[in-house]
C-alpha cells in the first residue's frame, strides 16, 4: 500500500509542479560558460525525461495491468554537449526506459516478467554546420527517423509501420532504438539527406524460441525535399542482411523496406500520410520454420488529420481533436489484413503536460484483435 500511496504521489506532485511551471522541458545542469578555464567552459550537461502513466481499456479479454495504471513508457535522458567551435558541436545523449509500477514492485501495474528499466537510447554525436551531423551509437534507425517520426502523433501509432512490425526493432534496423548503427545526415536548403551502416550483432531468439535471428549489416537512404515551407515529401530505402536458423536448417535474407511519406501542415493542421513496402520483413508468427518465417511482401499505410485550437491560458493551452487511419496488408501463403481507424483528443494544459484520449476501431481477420480505449498522461520535464 505504501509503495502503491508512493508512485500516485510522485504523479500527483509532478502534475502539480507542471501546473506551476511553463518553462522548457529539459533542464540545464551545467550550463555553457558555468564551468571555469578553457578547458571546461564549453561543456553544457542537460537533464530531463517524461512521465507517461497509462490506462488501456480493450473490448473482451485484457489483462489485468491494461486497465489498471500503468506505466506508458517513461524516460530519463542525459545529455553532454561539448563546444568545439562556434560551429561544431561534440554531443553525448542517453536515453533510460524507466517502469516506476515495476521499481516499485506494485503488482498488476506492470507486464508480467517486464524489466523494471531498460536502455532506449545511448549515442555519440559530432555536429558541424558545414559538414553535416554524424552519429554512432544505439539510436533511431533510418525508417523511423525518415518516415515514422512523421506519423508518430497519436496514441496508439506505428500498428502498420516497420517501427513495431519486425521480429526486433532493435536489431533490424527499423525502430527508434536501433543497436550498433552510424547515422549521417546534412541539411541543403530545402533538400536534407540521411545515410546509415548497421554492423554485425549478435543474435537474438524469436519471442515463440523456435528462430534465432542474426543481423550480418545494413545500410539506409533518405531524404526530406520541402516543397513548401507547409509541405515536405520525404523517402527512404533500407536494406538488412541477416540469417534465420535453427537446430536443423538456416535461411539468409535480405529483408527490404521502401517508405514515403507525405506531411503537410498550413496553419493549425496537421496532416500526415505515409506508406511503407515490406520484404522478408515481417514475421507470420504462426510458422516455426527459417525458410518461411517471415512474408514475403506487405505493405502498410497510415493517415493522420489533426487541428489545433490555441487557448494559450495558463492552466489549458491547446486542444487538438484528431481522426487517423492505418492498414497493413501482408501476403504470403495466404493473404492477412488488418485495418485500424482512431479518433482522439490531445489536451495540451501547459507547456510540460498533455493527456491523450483516444478510441481505436479494429477490423481484422484475426477476431481475436478488439476496440480498445487509451487514456495517456504526458508529463514533461
Amino acid at each position: 500500500m505504501k509503495r502503491k500511496s508512493l508512485y500516485l504521489n510522485i504523479m500527483i506532485l509532478s502534475i502539480s509542479n507542471g501546473m506551476l511551471n511553463t518553462a522548457h522541458a529539459e533542464m540545464d545542469i551545467i550550463k555553457k560558460g558555468q564551468l571555469t578555464g578553457d578547458l571546461l567552459s564549453p561543456v553544457r550537461f542537460q537533464f530531463g525525461g517524461q512521465l507517461r502513466p497509462e490506462w488501456i481499456f480493450k473490448s473482451g479479454d485484457q489483462q489485468k495491468y491494461q486497465r489498471n495504471l500503468h506505466d506508458g513508457a517513461s524516460r530519463l535522458r542525459f545529455t553532454l554537449d561539448y563546444e568545439l567551435s562556434p560551429e561544431t558541436l561534440l554531443t553525448g545523449y542517453y536515453e533510460l526506459g524507466i517502469n516506476i509500477p515495476k521499481i516499485l514492485g506494485w503488482e498488476d501495474h506492470y507486464v508480467p516478467n517486464a524489466p523494471s528499466h531498460d536502455r532506449r537510447q545511448a549515442y555519440i554525436a559530432i555536429e558541424d554546420l558545414t559538414l553535416g551531423r554524424l552519429s554512432y551509437g544505439k539510436q533511431y534507425g533510418m525508417q523511423y527517423s525518415v518516415i515514422g517520426i512523421k506519423s508518430d502523433v497519436w496514441d496508439n501509432d506505428g500498428l502498420a509501420s516497420p517501427s513495431s512490425l519486425g521480429i526486433n526493432g532493435e536489431y533490424d534496423g527499423a525502430s527508434t532504438r536501433v543497436r550498433n548503427s552510424l547515422m549521417y545526415t546534412k541539411k541543403f536548403d530545402r533538400l536534407k539527406l540521411y545515410a546509415n551502416i548497421l554492423f554485425p550483432e549478435s543474435s537474438i531468439r524469436s519471442a515463440d524460441d523456435s528462430i534465432r535471428y542474426k543481423r550480418q549489416s545494413g545500410a539506409g537512404l533518405g531524404l526530406d525535399f520541402s516543397i513548401k515551407p507547409d509541405t515536405t515529401l520525404s523517402a527512404a530505402f533500407s536494406n538488412t542482411k541477416a540469417k534465420i536458423y535453427n537446430l536443423t536448417e538456416e535461411k539468409q535474407l535480405n529483408q527490404q523496406i521502401l517508405g514515403t511519406a507525405i506531411t503537410f501542415n498550413p496553419n493549425q493542421w496537421y496532416l500526415v500520410g505515409t506508406a511503407s513496402y515490406y520484404h522478408n520483413f515481417v514475421p507470420t508468427r504462426q510458422e516455426p520454420q527459417p525458410q518461411n518465417y517471415f512474408y514475403g511482401d506487405g505493405y502498410g499505410l497510415e493517415a493522420f488529420a489533426g487541428y489545433n485550437f490555441k487557448f494559450d491560458r495558463n492552466y489549458f493551452y491547446e486542444l487538438q481533436p484528431y481522426i487517423a487511419a492505418d492498414r497493413l496488408v501482408l501476403n504470403s501463403t495466404a493473404q492477412d489484413n488488418v485495418n485500424h481507424q482512431f479518433i482522439g483528443l490531445i489536451t495540451q494544459v501547459n507547456k510540460d503536460i498533455k493527456v491523450y484520449t483516444e478510441y481505436t476501431f479494429v477490423n481484422a481477420k484475426d477476431k481475436s484483435l478488439k476496440d480498445m480505449a487509451y487514456i495517456t498522461i504526458y508529463y514533461s520535464f
